[in-house]
């Protein structure tokens, strides 16, 4: 008697779960044909963020921009210059960049080489991989739009920084 009760409750189960799934079934999706390429990523496409910086790259070398927000001695911009195997120093002393906030009037920065005690013990003299600049006219709530070149060898590699939000980006604030 207990045999018979199982299979018809069995019986009764997947007739139940014939009607659910004949009553929940859904078309076959449609294949979809392109003839457009697959997007190939550059990374010169966009920005990507590491922590508190914003990353600029062109596949070989990156660099990283952040803020140092500070009322009391003036706001700056830094940048981090890396190659694959980590921080890369340049031997140009300087780099000159343009800044512009979305309303404003574009704004030249130069970046010096930031302090030894700042930058890698290992980093050669007169070399540099970490530079900053003052920027007393940063406001905090105004995205910038960042744009440099690094000296490599006997090339320039433009870095262009996209949506820069300096509270963001701060690495430091006073």
């Amino acid at each position: 008697m207990a045999t018979s009760r199982t299979w018809a409750g069995v019986i009764a189960a997947l007739s139940m779960l014939g009607v659910l799934s004949f009553g929940c079934s859904a078309p076959a999706p449609k294949a979809v044909t392109t003839s457009a390429a697959p997007h190939a990523h550059h990374p010169g496409d966009h920005n990507h963020a590491r922590g508190k910086m914003l990353l600029a790259s062109d596949g070989t070398y990156n660099a990283l921009l952040t803020a140092h927000l500070s009322s009391r001695d003036g706001h700056e911009l830094d940048i981090f210059v890396e190659d694959k195997d980590g921080p890369f120093a340049l031997t140009s002393k300087e780099l000159t960049a343009t800044a512009r906030a979305a309303e404003g009037e574009p704004r030249t920065l130069t970046f010096a080489c930031a302090p030894p005690n700042e930058r890698p013990a290992a980093e050669l003299p007169g070399t540099c991989s970490h530079y900053v600049a003052k920027a007393p006219w940063l406001q905090v709530g105004h995205a910038l739009r960042v744009e440099t070149s690094l000296p490599v060898g006997e090339r320039t590699v433009p870095m262009v920084w996209r949506e820069f939000e300096p509270k963001k980006y701060a690495h430091h604030e006073e």
